[in-house]
């Protein structure tokens, strides 16, 4: 099959598979089936995603070198196979020992599929000699992911009305099952590499990541920009809970959160021709700490609507973070390097999530969102500086030489 048969059908199963996995009906409404029907407490929920994000954290890496290794389509199998697992588990957990189980091996799940679609849809690409296409492809598939959580988002409130809140978790698992069929059918792209041992691989990635300037301070952006925009995810159910909305709403209300990101990935190749990458993170920057400033200053129910400013971010920036690293990576380690934004997200996550969790529980809502407006405000200005320093009269792009010369040196 020709480079262009291959990319062909890589991109239809692309779509497919992240429809498919991101089609989560009970994404919508877990915390509250925890909550209502576990009698489980928001702190200890969160609270599981310390150990959670750590085994994602220790993981991403060697994940992303065993896809580089083994081959991209046979870990993404082996994603939705996990999610499957996992999803399942959440809807028969009944205490909290089951429930850490489910989160360690959620925290694989994620590591599997993490940086893994991503590098195989750009080394597709590449083989076609159509890699400039990458953002504008990678919008549209982030598009495709979320109108798949919207479905799953207003379908699952209702569906929960109807059969109840247990039922809908367990059900949600065909969807990943049927992910993990969808994936048999991509076709791994011809990359030319020298062979060697997975661990030289993994080191190889790491060190690359950690000696490019422009790839370094991308990742701590992204991975910042990343968690800025998690914290509105786990704090959108209990500010509904908090303002006593009722079940069939959860999925109504939390959909316009996923279209305004479904548009914003789909216009983000246009607005990145014609604003700088740097412009860009700065407006993330200030726009996120807008959304954190404005719900702990304001309690209303209408108040929800500052939900939709990360909502924004993500949707251009995922895009953008994307293309802007995979210009600067070498395919025979793309995967490797890729994991390490998800790794220092996960690392993050596992403190982040928790210190929410606890001051929403213990002390209120409002301080769970200075928490995070404080966090993002400390992190982003220094970050921001070394970014722009690193790209200061960078050269472009031209990768896979500064990939071959790094090889070769070690």
């Amino acid at each position: 099959m020709d480079a262009n048969a291959i990319y062909r059908r890589n991109l239809r199963v692309y779509y497919a598979f992240g429809f498919s996995m991101d089609f989560m009906i009970w994404a919508g409404v877990w915390i509250k089936y925890l909550i209502d029907v576990r009698g489980l407490e928001l702190k200890w929920i969160l609270a599981m995603d310390l150990p959670f994000w750590l085994v994602s954290a220790a993981l991403q890496a060697p994940m992303g070198a065993l896809a580089d290794h083994l081959g991209k389509r046979r870990v993404l199998i082996g994603a939705a196979l996990c999610w499957t697992v996992v999803i399942l588990g959440f809807g028969l957990t009944t205490n909290y020992w089951t429930l850490f189980a489910v989160y360690l091996a959620w925290g694989l799940a994620i590591a599997l599929r993490s940086g893994t679609d991503s590098a195989l849809l750009f080394d597709t690409l590449k083989q076609a000699g159509r890699e400039d296409e990458f953002q504008k492809i990678a919008g549209r598939g982030f598009a495709v992911r979320l109108s798949a959580g919207v479905a799953g988002l207003v379908l699952g409130g209702q569906i929960a009305n109807q059969i109840g809140l247990a039922t809908t978790v367990q059900v949600s698992c065909l969807a990943t099952l049927v992910a993990a069929g969808i994936a048999w059918f991509f076709i791994e792209p011809e990359i030319q590499r020298e062979p060697s041992h997975y661990l030289t691989n993994l080191k190889a990635g790491l060190t690359y990541a950690w000696q490019h300037r422009e790839v370094r301070y991308t990742i701590l952006i992204g991975s910042v920009i990343l968690t800025g925009t998690f914290g509105p995810v786990v704090l959108m159910q209990p500010f509904l809970l908090d303002h006593h909305v009722a079940t069939g709403l959860y999925g109504i209300v939390q959909a316009p959160m996923r279209m305004i990101s479904l548009v914003a990935a789909l216009l983000a190749f246009w607005v990145s021709r014609r604003t700088q990458t740097g412009r860009l993170f700065l407006a993330a920057c200030v726009v996120i700490t807008a959304c954190y400033v404005g719900l702990a200053a304001w309690s209303a129910t209408i108040a929800f609507a500052f939900f939709a400013l990360p909502a924004l971010v993500s949707g251009l920036t995922d895009p953008l973070v994307g293309a802007h690293l995979n210009a600067r990576i070498p395919s025979d380690r793309r995967a490797t390097v890729l994991s390490v934004m998800p790794l220092l997200f996960a690392l993050q996550v596992a403190f982040f999530e928790p210190a929410l969790g606890f001051l929403a529980d213990g002390v209120s809502l409002r301080s769970a969102f200075i928490f995070a407006a404080a966090y993002f405000v400390v992190l982003m200005p220094p970050l921001m500086f070394l970014w722009w320093r690193a790209h200061d009269g960078a050269p472009p792009a031209a990768l896979e030489a500064g990939g071959v010369e790094l090889a070769a040196g070690g």
